[in-house]
């Protein structure tokens, strides 16, 4: 199924996401501004309108979600830097990183099994900006030392994918939105507190780039 290879492919760029952005080190940081952007766009142009429609047929109890993802994020790694000894900060925000790339791939991998349903184009729409996020993450610490830890954190969108078609289906909406309202908490505090190059760094062009980029795929697709 489609869903599977998507969470084939999203293993494997996350796997080697470290060796993709040494390989592209002259170029980072125009990459890293134009995946910000994409990502930025997909979030306020499809994620929240799409999840705000969803919400609209229920109550607005889902956003608790949206905050909750924004707030756990920003909670464990001000706890890791303020009370962790610097001795042990990199190894444990390390760990920290591959248990919350974990759940956060885990997740996706499950709302990919339900935009998928919902057509081809929804699917595609949102693999494309998750899978550039993933392959230029910029969470600032390094993947896992280990190969097994980091196999079993690159296979986790693909355990959601199987998780989602085999366990979840048919999902509520209540739980999609749910899951949505997650990621999107999550997503929007990663991508502005990592993803988008602060002070001189990285590079505005490529940010707008990636904004009208995406803005006309969406356009196109009749998302906006």
């Amino acid at each position: 199924m489609i869903v599977i290879v998507f969470g084939i492919i999203m293993g494997i760029v996350h796997y080697f996401s470290n060796a993709l952005r040494a390989k592209c080190k002259l170029f980072e940081s125009q990459v890293i501004s134009f995946s910000a952007g994409v990502a930025i766009t997909y979030i306020f142009l499809e994620l929240f309108p799409q999840f705000s429609l969803g919400v609209a047929n229920l109550n607005n109890s889902p956003f608790l979600f949206v905050l909750l993802g924004f707030v756990l994020i920003h909670v464990v790694e001000k706890e890791l830097y303020q009370h962790v000894p610097r001795s042990k900060l990199k190894k444990d925000l390390a760990i920290e990183a591959s248990a919350v790339s974990f759940v956060y791939h885990f997740i996706i991998g499950i709302i990919a099994v339900s935009l998928i349903s919902q057509g081809l184009v929804n699917g595609i729409l949102f693999f494309i900006p998750i899978l550039l996020y993933t392959g230029v993450s910029t969470l600032p610490v390094k993947q896992a030392r280990s190969k097994q830890i980091k196999l079993i954190v690159a296979s986790s969108t693909l355990l959601g994918t199987l998780f989602g078609l085999y366990i979840l289906t048919p999902m509520s909406q209540i739980l999609h939105l749910s899951l949505l309202g997650l990621l999107i908490g999550v997503l929007s505090y990663s991508s502005i507190r990592h993803s988008i190059p602060i002070g001189k760094k990285g590079n505005p062009l490529f940010f707008v780039l990636g904004v009208l980029f995406y803005t006309i795929i969406l356009f196109m697709g009749g998302f906006i």
